[in-house]
């Protein structure tokens, strides 16, 4: 064959015009493929629908929480609102071995956690850090459970020392000239935290970039003066999301009178989830303020408040429930609650509804006291308290059924100075010591 008979070829060989002998090889491996994936395909999905129509894996039995050993455990005591707070003391609750825990403090103003080094912390005897700035001690394995803190001394306005938390929810904060509010947040760990907070006000959700990615760095504590970074007025609802890390929230509010007085200070107790029946105790009966409310739902919810009184619990007669709506923030003025016959023997207030809700009261007197929802103890959950020196009233409510609290208290040394006073509580009334 000549060249040119072989160029020729070659086209045609690849026009599929001529060579049939090439294009019959050609067919021959298609149809090899098509036969292997016709074999393989039934195959591949038969064992697919054997595996899926087989037995079904056995189901997780149902058994209750496990518990585990507490390894490690941080508290944060927040500065002092005025010069006159005492010292910052840790103890333990009865029956914790205890052990050294690390101390860090800022002192002032400063916002870093600086070590200022350990610290024997026991049942029974209170531990003192001479300090009127935040405060952050941390046990570790034995020196882990059952740590409690307080400032002591004569101080009007003392913060609760606060083991982080990632969920938190607060009704009465404000954001103004006259009722402002401070949102710590303080780090415990070495690495940084992201805080992501809502922000609702009388008609809802306000969108605020600026409370959105909130980034602590560690052993730092972050202020937020609200009145400067969201200026707003009116009552303010929040809730306050840790996404990364972990942060121990305190939120510190101011009542101004606006040159006709000196500014109060006090804060803000915070609930880890909203409800349905709310108990607010310790208010005086003839207080002067507001019961702030917050629908966390998107349905309108009606909530009624009761006195909770030494005898009975009761609503008010004429008192109507309050309406909020999805998302929304509404007050009472405690007037309306407290009047002059629902107030003898009160000790408390009560807020239920048929969803959800976060509640808190504002007194605004002479000075400025701010109540949230009171913690529920039970024979499993014993309660141990760090308080300021001075007179206290232990006020009690909420018993399912008639029993006994037993309360005892001690001096920084470990003296009883009340030695298990028997406190017989019984439903549906209030006691106090």
């Amino acid at each position: 064959m000549s060249d040119e008979q072989q160029g020729s070829g070659r086209r045609a060989d690849r026009s599929g015009a001529t060579a049939p002998g090439r294009r019959g090889i050609v067919q021959r491996r298609k149809v090899d493929a098509l036969v292997v994936l016709a074999i393989l395909l039934p195959l591949v999905a038969a064992s697919a629908l054997a595996a899926t129509e087989g037995a079904d894996p056995e189901p997780w039995a149902d058994a209750p929480p496990t518990p585990a050993r507490l390894t490690n455990a941080s508290l944060v005591c927040a500065a002092a609102a005025s010069s006159t707070a005492g010292d910052v003391a840790f103890s333990r609750v009865p029956g914790m071995s205890g052990g050294d825990v690390a101390v860090r403090v800022a002192e002032g103003d400063a916002i870093e956690l600086a070590p200022s080094g350990d610290l024997d912390v026991r049942s029974g005897e209170l531990t003192s850090v001479a300090t009127g700035g935040d405060v952050l001690v941390t046990g570790e394995d034995a020196a882990a459970p059952g740590l409690v803190g307080g400032r002591t001394g004569p101080a009007r306005a003392a913060a609760e020392c606060r083991a982080p938390t990632f969920d938190e929810w607060y009704v009465g904060i404000g954001a103004a000239a006259k009722h402002s509010s401070t949102v710590e947040l303080a780090n415990p760990d070495a690495g940084p935290a992201v805080v992501e907070i809502a922000l609702y006000g009388r008609h809802g959700l306000l969108q605020e970039e600026e409370l959105r990615g909130i980034r602590v760095p560690g052993h730092e504590v972050l202020r937020l003066d609200l009145s400067q970074v969201i200026p707003r007025r009116g009552t303010l609802a929040a809730h306050v999301m840790v996404v990364r890390g972990r942060v121990a929230t305190t939120v510190r509010h101011t009542y101004d009178p606006l040159g006709r007085g000196t500014p109060r200070f006090d804060f803000l107790p915070g609930q880890t989830a909203p409800a349905d029946d709310n108990l607010l105790l310790g208010i005086p009966a003839d207080a002067a303020g507001k019961v702030h409310l917050f629908n966390p739902g998107e349905d309108e919810i009606r909530a009624t408040v009761r006195v909770v009184s030494d005898s009975a619990i009761f609503t008010p007669a004429g008192l109507e429930d309050v309406v909020i709506p999805g998302g929304g923030v509404r007050q009472l003025r405690l007037s309306q609650v407290l009047t002059e016959e629902a107030a003898e023997g009160a000790v408390g207030l009560q807020v239920v509804a048929a969803q959800p809700l976060v509640a808190s009261v504002r007194v605004v007197d002479d000075d400025l006291g701010l109540v949230g929802p009171s913690t529920a103890i039970g024979a499993e959950q014993p309660v141990t308290s760090v308080v300021p020196e001075g007179p206290k009233q232990l006020v009690l409510a909420g018993a399912e059924r008639a029993g006994v609290v037993q309360v005892t208290a001690t001096d920084p040394e470990g003296e009883l100075l009340l030695d298990e006073e028997r406190v017989e509580v019984g439903a549906d009334r209030g006691h106090s010591l």
